[in-house]
């Protein structure tokens, strides 16, 4: 998504580093979180879907939106 790829920039740009790093730093505490979450955070976990064995950032901040906008907001 280009959309995604802009805030990236950004996001490294505000941030002094790379486009790279930002999404290698996303993906490491995405990795984190799904690694180490607790039993009541399976119940996200279970409502998302992604290509691989976990989401990459672009899925997971896409799919966090939805669940968002779905609940007005407010994560389910």
């Amino acid at each position: 998504m280009k959309k995604f790829q802009e805030i990236i920039e950004r996001v490294a740009q505000e941030s002094g580093t790379t486009p790279e790093d930002v999404l290698k730093e996303m993906q490491y505490a995405i990795d984190e979180a799904y690694d180490h979450h607790d039993a009541s955070a399976q119940v996200l976990w279970d409502m998302m879907t992604f290509k691989g064995d976990r989401p990459t950032p672009e899925e997971f901040i896409y799919q966090v939106a939805m669940m968002l906008d779905e609940s007005n907001g407010i994560p389910q």
